[in-house]
C-alpha cells in the first residue's frame, strides 16, 4: 500500500509541475487549419490550398528562428499560421488583410495577399514621379510589377523577435511598447544584414522615403507619446513611429552588433508589464544603460 500511495503521489505532483510548466497558446485562431508535418521545432497551421506557400515560409522562418534562437535563445512554443485572405477574420488578430503579426504564441503571416501594400502601392503611384522614382525601380519584382511586399512581407521576421520577447504567451508582457518595437525591428534588421544582405534595400529604401517625407500632421512625436498613446493615434502616425524604430534599428545593430539583441531581450522580458508605472524615467535610464548598452541611452536623447 505504501509503495502504491508514493507512486500515486509522484505522479500527482508531475501532473502539477507539468501544468504548471504548460505554456498557453491561443488556440481560438487554428480552427479550421491544416497542419504542415515538419521537423521545425514549432507548429505550422496553413489554410486551404496555402500549401506550396505555406512551406515557402515555414523556410524563411525556419531560418530566421535559427538566427534569432542562436543569439537570444530558443522559444519553441509557438505556431505559425499561414493564413489566406478568406480565411483572415477568423484565424487572424489584425484587421489588415496580410500583414505580419504576433499575439499570444501565434505569428501569423498572409497567403500572397497584403493590403498595406497594396495601400502604399497606390498612394506611392499617387506621388508626382520625381519623388518615388526610386522607390517604383526598388520595389519592382522579378516579372517586372510594383510589388510593395517585397518590403511588408519582411515584418514577419520583426513579428518573429516579438515572439522571442514573450516567454510565457502572455497577453501583454512588456512595460514599454517603444523597447518592445525598437527590439523587433532590430531582429528584422540583424536577420536580413546577416542572411540577406541583397534584400536590405526592400527594407532601407523605404524607410529612408518615410523619415524625408513623414505623413503631414503628426499629432505624437516622442517616445513617451507613443506608450502612452499606443491604441488611440492614427496609423499614419504609427507607421511613422515604425519607420523611425526600423532607423533605430539600424543604427544599433550597426553599431554593437546582432549579440545586442540578447541582452535587450533579457531585459524586456525582465522588467515585463508588472512594472509599469514602478520605475520613473530616471531609474529606467540607468537599468538599460547598466544591464544592455548606454548607446541606448544616447539613443533616446537624440529621438
Amino acid at each position: 500500500m505504501k509503495r502504491t500511495h508514493l507512486l500515486l503521489f509522484c505522479l500527482i505532483m508531475f501532473s502539477c509541475n507539468y501544468s504548471e510548466k504548460k505554456i498557453e497558446v491561443d488556440q481560438s485562431k487554428h480552427i479550421g487549419l491544416t497542419e504542415l508535418r515538419t521537423d521545425h521545432p514549432y507548429n505550422i497551421l496553413f489554410s486551404n490550398e496555402q500549401i506550396e506557400y505555406a512551406k515557402k515560409q515555414a523556410e524563411l522562418i525556419d531560418k530566421a528562428y535559427l538566427f534569432l534562437s542562436n543569439i537570444m535563445g530558443p522559444k519553441k512554443d509557438f505556431y505559425l499560421l499561414v493564413i489566406s485572405g478568406k480565411d483572415w477574420e477568423k484565424n487572424a488578430y489584425s484587421p489588415m488583410v496580410g500583414m505580419p503579426g504576433y499575439y499570444k504564441g501565434n505569428l501569423i503571416v498572409g497567403a500572397g495577399q497584403n493590403d498595406m501594400a497594396s495601400g502604399y502601392e497606390e498612394m506611392i503611384r499617387s506621388l508626382p514621379e520625381s519623388m518615388t522614382s526610386e522607390l517604383i525601380k526598388t520595389y519592382t519584382n522579378e516579372i517586372g510589377e510594383f510589388d510593395m511586399r517585397l518590403f511588408f512581407d519582411k515584418l514577419s521576421i520583426h513579428e518573429l523577435t516579438h515572439n522571442f520577447q514573450d516567454p510565457k504567451n502572455q497577453e501583454g508582457y512588456s512595460m514599454s511598447r517603444w523597447l518592445e518595437e525598437l527590439h523587433a525591428n532590430m531582429g528584422l534588421y540583424a536577420f536580413y544584414k546577416s542572411e540577406h544582405p541583397r534584400e536590405l534595400k526592400y527594407i532601407n529604401t523605404l524607410v529612408d522615403f518615410s523619415i524625408d517625407n513623414p505623413p503631414p500632421n503628426i499629432k505624437y512625436h516622442s517616445l513617451s507619446d507613443f506608450d502612452t498613446h499606443y491604441y488611440e493615434m492614427d496609423p499614419g502616425n504609427y507607421g511613422f513611429y515604425q519607420m523611425k524604430f526600423t532607423k533605430a534599428g539600424q543604427k544599433v545593430i550597426d553599431s554593437l552588433g546582432s549579440s545586442i539583441l540578447k541582452p535587450l531581450n533579457d531585459f524586456i522580458i525582465k522588467y515585463d508589464e508588472s512594472w509599469k508605472d514602478k520605475l520613473n524615467e530616471e531609474e529606467f535610464r540607468k537599468k538599460l544603460a547598466s544591464e544592455v548598452d548606454p548607446y541606448l541611452v544616447q539613443l533616446i536623447d537624440t529621438w
